[in-house]
């Protein structure tokens, strides 16, 4: 089964049991399936994140779907505020079919 993998990093300010609580608030993002927080070990993903949101896909979603959604909830889940337009979506889709999403505080370059 494919799953949509969703790692915040701590610099948007939502943890991922947030991110997972705020998911079953959006519809479409219900649609695709239940958001369970899951811990990992210090380090194992990237520097940082210890914990992923998995979803498991009843259906497929498009990427802006997925990107709109990801955005909407960062939104309402944020414990700071803080414009969708500050955050950073990259997606990536394993061997395996799963598809990871790495949502992260947009950095300007200067």
């Amino acid at each position: 089964m494919n799953r949509i993998v969703v790692a915040v990093d701590g610099s948007v300010g939502v943890s991922a049991r947030e991110f997972a609580a705020g998911w079953v608030q959006e519809p479409d993002a219900v649609e695709a399936g239940p958001a369970v927080a899951e811990e990992l070990p210090e380090g194992a993903f990237l520097p940082g994140v210890t914990e992923l949101v998995v979803v498991p896909l009843a259906v497929n979603l498009a990427a802006a779907v997925v990107y709109d959604v990801v955005r909407r909830v960062v939104s309402r889940a944020s414990r700071r505020p803080r414009e969708v337009s500050e955050i950073e979506i990259a997606e990536v889709t394993t061997a395996g079919g799963d598809r990871v999403i790495v949502v992260r505080a947009k950095r300007d370059l200067s």
